[in-house]
């Protein structure tokens, strides 16, 4: 005799290998995750963009071994979840890493709200018109990308990205793996 399993039933139970893969392997499996950036060979364009506060801000070489340059949207789940990890990196890494968000396409009052209510470490700017969206080839948000300390490109990640389980070591083991790849 079969036993029919009720709808909900089925979906816990054909879930129950993947839970319990996180489970036991939780740490790792989510590590591997968060280093899923892509190579990349840019351009990076520069910019030259206003930020919240009415400055005008470009990419240029500082003082950090990496620069994270994010492109994002207020109205993306994703981007928003992603806002408190990065400037929890911006503090935790110090001078070593800078991260410069760029809100895509958006009425400047809604970032200034945005921000004002997540109070990020790092400087938000606006690319109302989307053209360095556009030069940076950004078709989906959020989308980062990675630079190194002459501002050259390494890697990208069209997804969100776990930026607590990042640190500034991982992103220079990562960036040293992909040049050596491309050799």
């Amino acid at each position: 005799m079969a036993h029919r399993i009720a709808p909900a039933w089925r979906g816990v139970i054909g879930l129950s290998p993947v839970l319990l893969t996180l489970f036991v392997f939780g740490g790792d499996a989510g590590r591997a995750e968060t280093l899923r950036m892509k190579n990349w060979t840019g351009p990076a364009p520069a910019f030259v963009l206003g930020d919240t506060k009415g400055a005008r801000f470009s990419l240029d070489r500082g003082p950090a071994t990496r620069t994270i340059v994010h492109f994002f949207a207020t109205w993306c789940e994703h981007c928003r979840e992603e806002f408190p990890a990065l400037s929890r990196l911006a503090r935790r890494d110090g001078d070593a890493v800078r991260v410069i968000a760029i809100s895509v396409a958006e009425p400047e009052m809604r970032v200034r709200r945005f921000v004002a209510a997540t109070q990020p470490d790092f400087p938000i700017l606006l690319d109302a018109d989307r053209k360095v969206a556009r030069a940076w080839g950004v078709s989906v948000l959020p989308t980062s990308f990675v630079l190194d300390e002459n501002l050259s490109p390494l890697m990208t990640a069209e997804e969100s990205v776990e930026w607590d389980a990042i640190a500034l070591d991982d992103l220079k083991r990562a960036t040293k793996k992909s040049a050596s790849a491309q050799d």
